[in-house]
């Protein structure tokens, strides 16, 4: 009788254990696909917004340049449309080309580049918002923002 007794017991004892493992489960699940935000969890403003549309050009003859920073770049919020070379490779300085007004996605995209240099190229019918031409100084912008692109 009282082998019965404990034997209910423990039985119990490993259903219970086993419905706490299974809700915990369930949850670390749920927090982890983002279903269930933990309470000090922010959400990157920059993931609300579109993504920006760029052209990355490597104007200072660097092989595989502009590949390589659009792989780099690739976790950011930006959408390179198309890889280009520039005819002449002269650029020390990277430099961003805006083909459409747009001060707000420009400012974006300083920040998540690090290039500081902008001119303006207004194209009605370009395919992108933005021309990131990458110069010699592209690794040094890099390392100043903290990034670990490096030629």
């Amino acid at each position: 009788m009282m082998e019965a007794k404990e034997s209910k017991r423990k039985n119990t004892i490993l259903w219970v254990l086993f419905a706490l493992l299974a809700v915990l489960a369930v949850v670390v699940s749920l927090i982890n696909f983002g279903i269930i935000k933990l309470k000090g969890e922010r959400q990157d403003p920059e993931s609300r917004l579109p993504a920006i549309k760029v052209i990355v050009a490597n104007g200072c003859g660097y092989e595989n340049l502009a590949k390589d920073y659009s792989n780099y770049i690739g976790d950011l919020n930006i959408d390179v449309v198309r890889l280009a070379d520039m005819p002449n490779p002269i650029y020390d300085k990277s430099i961003i080309v805006m083909l459409f007004e747009d001060q707000q996605d420009l400012m974006r995209l300083k920040k998540m580049t690090g290039i500081q240099h902008h001119t303006v190229a207004i194209k009605e019918d370009a395919d992108a918002q933005f021309i990131i031409i990458l110069g010699r100084d592209i690794s040094t912008i890099e390392k100043d923002k903290g990034g670990k692109f490096g030629r």
